[in-house]
């Protein structure tokens, strides 16, 4: 990165953790989960940034991907365990942060898993390390605090606009050639857990991202809708909420059903954990020079 472009990217990680603080706050039994992410996205913009992807409440067993829709009625129940994640950027330059509130006092041990993993491996992310290695810090941690990772999550590079860039940060120890590249933003989230340490997609899909602006066979009214996701969001996650100016609810939510079937866009469903366990959550955004790891969020 050149200094302005890390200037643009330390920016936004200061928004990011402004937001997910001030919503961390926010969240209590009763509260709607649309109350909070719509609060967290409007400080982001107020901020002088923009959401990188829609701001993300996940209770219990789900682990990620739970947005609130339009309308959304969700509240956050009693004793819950909450995973807030949250993402700024300003022209491009993305950060990623996360943070999980427990809501009875049993559940702190395993926030603590995924926090104190994170702690672990932002320590030894340095230019050279292999990831494998960082995997094997993570679930080390996790462990130790009695809990199981989450395998088939982790954290991921970051790119101008590209949330995910290609290159996979593991919760787990596993065998790959990758390593830490100096000069690069890295996302690191470890997932904790007591149920299965897997993750099983869901049955509603809240998140979308553009795949293919091809406009053949697409209505008058999904050539506007695609228009309208590149104009003001790129390849980068939206929410169908974000949308809502331009048709009603149903008119939506059936058009980001139907350009998903003709590989338009891109669903992420709801991930659960696959033996319905609780799950706990911590990322922040790293930025990694000669010196090692800065934490941006």
């Amino acid at each position: 990165m050149s200094e302005d472009e890390l200037k643009l990217v330390k920016a936004a990680g200061v928004i990011s953790a402004k937001a997910r603080d001030a919503g961390a706050k926010l969240i209590k039994p009763g509260a709607r989960v649309i109350d909070v992410c719509e609060t967290v996205e409007k400080i982001i913009i107020e901020s002088g940034a923009r959401p990188a992807f829609p701001c993300n409440l996940s209770i219990n067993n789900e682990a990620a991907h739970y947005s609130p829709v339009i309308g959304d009625e969700k509240i956050i129940p009693d004793g819950a365990i909450v995973k807030l994640d949250v993402g700024a950027h300003i022209e491009g330059y993305i950060t990623d942060t996360a943070i999980t509130v427990f809501l009875d006092e049993k559940l702190e041990r395993l926030a603590t898993a995924s926090r104190d993993a994170l702690t672990a491996a932002i320590s030894n992310f340095r230019p050279g390390v292999s990831l494998a290695d960082i995997g094997k810090i993570i679930e080390r941690v996790i462990k130790m605090n009695g809990f199981k990772p989450i395998r088939n999550l982790g954290g991921h590079l970051i790119r101008r606009f590209e949330l995910h860039a290609g290159v996979f940060v593991p919760n787990i120890y596993e065998r790959t050639s990758g390593r830490i590249a100096s000069g690069s933003t890295y996302a690191i989230e470890p997932f904790a857990t007591d149920g299965g340490g897997e993750v099983i997609e869901g049955k509603e899909t809240t998140i979308y991202a553009l795949r293919n602006p091809n406009s053949r066979g697409l209505t008058e009214f999904e050539k506007r809708i695609v228009d309208e996701i590149q104009r003001r969001f790129k390849t980068l996650p939206f929410s169908e909420r974000w949308l809502s100016d331009l048709g009603t609810k149903e008119e939506i939510r059936q058009a980001l059903k139907s350009l998903s079937r003709k590989g338009v866009l891109h669903g992420y469903p709801i991930l659960v954990e696959v033996k319905g366990g609780l799950v706990s959550q911590a990322e922040h955004t790293v930025y990694v020079d000669s010196q090692g790891a800065t934490i941006l969020t």
